[in-house]
């Protein structure tokens, strides 16, 4: 998250639009052990405060959604991160709330050309695929730096995609989750432990 929030600080000092970029810090939760035999005593979960008017900005495979302003500012913040970073790294998978001053985004991608960050970096060539469908639009400045390869090498789709781990080939159409999902199964897990205790 600090690579995230260096690029989001750099974005908000630049002033590039009237409002500001966050992004939310989730912290991590473990169940209580008291509730002995449970299925989740000792399970530990990522929480970060509720993100009212969600939306899904771009992905980390390519895919945007570039129908409204929001979105657009967005993917000038994904280009804008691979100039500033001298082509080093890509912000982008941008989801989050939408207020009247401001954008919090929530659990957003790093892709590097090491690799460095996890199985939602798909590295140089993810960078290269951001670019084959990147459109620069008003937010973004003619004299920002793109790769020199641009070919799409993973499909544009709005949900998150991880590198297969193993013998190191590519799962980039192996789906994440969405927060919503993951609420819904950790409500019915919850749910399966108050009944099984007789709880109403």
């Amino acid at each position: 998250m600090d690579k995230a929030h260096e690029l989001v600080k750099e974005w908000n000092s630049r002033r590039m639009i009237d409002k500001i970029v966050q992004v939310n810090i989730p912290s991590v939760w473990t169940f209580d052990y008291a509730v002995i035999g449970s299925p989740i005593s000792g399970k530990k979960v990522l929480v970060e405060p509720f993100i009212h008017n969600y939306q899904k900005f771009n992905s980390n495979t390519g895919w945007a959604d570039n129908d409204t302003p929001w979105p657009r500012v967005m993917q000038a913040l994904s280009h804008f991160s691979y100039h500033v970073s001298s082509g080093q790294f890509v912000l982008c998978d941008l989801q989050g709330g939408v207020y009247g001053d401001s954008v919090v985004l929530t659990d957003p991608v790093i892709l590097s050309r090491n690799k460095m960050y996890g199985v939602t970096d798909l590295g140089p060539r993810g960078i290269s695929s951001f670019f084959s469908n990147h459109v620069c639009n008003e937010f973004c400045s003619a004299s920002w730096s793109k790769p020199a390869d641009q070919r799409r090498y993973f499909r544009p789709q709005a949900g998150t995609s991880m590198v297969g781990g193993g013998g190191g080939g590519t799962n980039a159409n192996q789906h994440v989750p969405t927060l919503e999902q993951q609420l819904g199964t950790l409500s019915r897990i919850l749910l399966a432990h108050q009944r099984s205790r007789g709880l109403p």
